[in-house]
């Protein structure tokens, strides 16, 4: 198969293209293509982290055809209501959602969709990704693009830390401080990210930054600026002090709860001139009395 690299794919990595194009091969798959030269660009071998440009030639010789696209969900009247009551800001290129608690982002094993699959569903854009998740349990904002470049440019945002997020995060306990910084070193272990003394073995740092909101009787509300992005970052340090998020099941109390009161609010991306928060829900005042 021979492909024509167009402004879509334009400084996009070649495996990541490749996934894109050959859904059903795993990325070990995709790897071991580029590897033994079945993959060339321009007549020539290039590595997995090669970045396409518009107007290359991608030539795969490869038994199975490439993937064919997904057809896009069908959305009842209602549903498109529902789900355009998610989006609460959008431009040409980005779009913001309040996810509810309880929703994945992608299509998985043991879900038929996720959030994404419903935007571009709403939206009829194949093209529209999300460029940073957040857990199930967790609601509030997440960032999508609209298209393959913004997507990259974001993710680049991202990756330097030029983005800030929010969070309103109610914990177990009365926190004493009123700002305090947490670093830590972090690595998953048996679906479990665990807190390391160092980091070493593969531990990495994660920083978080809090302010404390409003004291109830047992129980305190948060704000929590990420310095990093670390899966579960905030979930195991606050855990870690002994002050887990109210209704985390896997690192805090084992009670049985409807809801993970974390709370992605405040969306803040200078470069682009975007300051965007959504107020904290009632739910977590209720909670903290």
């Amino acid at each position: 198969m021979e492909f024509t690299i167009n402004n879509d794919f334009n400084d996009v990595r070649l495996d990541k293209f490749l996934r894109r194009t050959y859904q059903d091969i795993p990325i070990s798959g995709i790897f071991k293509m580029i590897r033994k030269g079945n993959v060339k660009v321009n007549k020539k071998k290039k590595k997995q982290n090669y970045r396409l440009q518009a107007g290359d030639i991608v030539r795969v010789w490869e038994a199975s055809p490439p993937t064919a696209a997904k057809p896009l969900l069908q959305l009842s009247d209602d549903e498109k209501q529902v789900i355009g009551n998610y989006i609460v800001y959008q431009n040409n290129d980005i779009l913001l959602c309040n996810k509810p608690s309880g929703m994945v982002m992608h299509v998985g094993s043991s879900h038929e969709h996720g959030l994404s699959e419903l935007i571009q569903a709403y939206t009829k854009n194949r093209l529209f990704s999300f460029v940073h998740r957040i857990d199930k349990t967790t609601s509030g904002l997440v960032l999508g693009a609209k298209n393959t470049p913004t997507a990259r440019k974001l993710s680049e945002l991202i990756r330097d830390r030029k983005i800030q997020k929010r969070y309103v995060v109610l914990v177990e306990g009365r926190v004493k401080k009123d700002h305090f910084l947490l670093t830590s070193f972090l690595k998953k272990e048996h679906k479990r990210v665990m807190v390391h003394p160092d980091g070493e073995n593969g531990a990495k740092e994660a920083r978080s930054e809090f302010s404390v909101l409003k004291r109830g009787q047992y129980r305190t509300l948060l704000e929590a600026k990420l310095h990093t992005g670390r899966t579960h970052q905030l979930r195991v340090q606050l855990a870690h002090i002994n002050h887990p998020i109210t209704g985390d099941q896997k690192y805090g109390k084992k009670e049985k709860q409807d809801l993970m009161f974390l709370f992605s609010q405040r969306l803040i991306i200078p470069t682009l001139s975007i300051d965007f928060s959504l107020p904290v829900p009632d739910s977590f005042y209720a909670a903290l009395q």
